[in-house]
């Protein structure tokens, strides 16, 4: 299998696939090498594609496969790996060329190949390796738009086939995980990323009484608002790794291209993770209201849009049969004893589990993801795959 990961890789990472959102073209040239790669490992292998006039050809991609179950009743294994990466970022921070795949000892190098390049690998050699072996009911679905919302990706899948996933299959999205392989993600923190923007007034540098400097206000209130989010919703729960809610102030938008113009607009924004305990909307309606007070005292104007949105699901039960048998064979194959989890981090297990689908993300990563020089390492890619197929075993015995 390691010199199947590397040939993979090595072909697929060149192939960009970034979405509009990232100033990029979509997941279609990737979509296509991908489609054609993984024929021989499946009984039916088509394309569910969304229209999107901002993508190459019009449309954002999404690949079903399925290798048949010896029966109608038969249990499907469902992996689910998304086809779209972010951007590089600084290249002046990476090792090697970011879409170049450069093997490293038992390291590959580039962006996308941990996320979600390792998940796309790990889907693919199940379906090689149950196929040599003679097991059968694996499904794959490689998607689009995971890093901007899957409005492209899983949720018009789910829109458009809703009876494709069965509640008693068993579904394994590997786009998060551990080192060691022993953490199992069952649950995931709210989502909201908020846009903030102040109106001051421009005036030269010089004459800063005749202005009203945005610059200064929007930080003032960037940090008025980070400081009031950690102290109000500061709840601690051990499950999820890290244990509280994060708000965590990122981007910000350019205002000025001289030295000397005090600006008049400044943007910036806000990455919110939120606990399940907590209401993504009382989270937004407080920042709202701390605005709307600062700039009583300021004299500015300020405004915070939603860019993105995502309320947590119902947690995935630890019990339930896809983290139960995912438990037995990571004790089975590696002597694991292996510990459900929450996170952070938003996957496509969310619309899974919105619809009654008990959905295990997992897989073994340093979680270099979205970072310069980021990497798999690739005999996490084979041990994973060997975990899945006793996993495959396993469904297969008890049919």
């Amino acid at each position: 299998m390691r010199e199947d990961v590397i040939r993979i890789m090595r072909e697929m990472i060149p192939i960009k696939a970034l979405a509009p959102e990232n100033g990029g073209e979509g997941e279609l040239d990737r979509a296509i090498f991908l489609q054609e790669y993984i024929k021989p490992f499946f009984d039916e292998v088509r394309r569910i594609d969304a229209p999107d006039p901002r993508a190459k050809g019009g449309i954002r991609p999404n690949i079903i496969a399925r290798a048949k179950g010896r029966t109608q009743g038969e249990k499907t294994l469902w992996v689910i790996a998304h086809m779209d990466t972010v951007p590089e970022g600084d290249p002046a921070l990476w090792r090697y060329p970011p879409f170049q795949a450069t093997v490293e000892g038992n390291r590959i190098y580039g962006r996308g190949v941990e996320d979600d390049g390792q998940g796309i690998v790990e889907g693919i050699l199940l379906a090689e390796s149950a196929r040599d072996e003679g097991l059968s009911g694996v499904g794959l679905i490689l998607a689009s738009d995971e890093e901007v919302g899957s409005k492209y990706g899983i949720q018009h899948i789910l829109k458009v086939e809703p009876n494709l996933i069965k509640p008693s299959d068993l579904v394994i999205v590997p786009d998060a995980g551990s080192p060691d392989g022993s953490k199992i993600e069952v649950a995931e923190k709210g989502i909201l990323w908020l846009r903030v923007s102040v109106e001051g007034r421009q005036t030269h540098a010089s004459t800063p009484g005749k202005g009203l400097n945005a610059a200064r206000l929007g930080m003032r209130l960037a940090l008025e608002i980070d400081q009031f989010l950690h102290e109000r919703y500061n709840a601690v729960d051990p499950t999820f790794d890290p244990p509280t809610s994060t708000f965590e102030p990122t981007r910000r938008e350019k205002n000025v291209d001289n030295v000397n113009t005090i600006p008049g607009t400044d943007v910036s924004y806000f990455d919110c993770r939120i606990l399940p305990t907590y209401r993504v909307n009382d989270v937004l309606e407080d920042v709202k209201r701390l605005a709307e007070s600062f700039c009583s005292i300021y004299g500015c104007k300020a405004r915070v849009d939603v860019v993105n949105r995502e309320d947590p699901s119902q947690p995935t039960s630890p019990n339930s049969p896809v983290v139960s048998m995912l438990a037995n064979a990571l004790r089975e194959t590696r002597g694991i004893i292996a510990t459900p989890i929450g996170i952070g981090g938003g996957t496509y297990a969310k619309y899974l589990r919105e619809l009654g689908i008990p959905t295990a993300v997992w897989m073994t990563i340093d979680e270099t993801a979205h970072s310069p020089n980021e990497y798999m390492v690739i005999d996490n890619a084979v041990k994973d795959v060997e975990t899945l197929l006793a996993v495959l075993r396993g469904i297969q015995t008890d049919s």
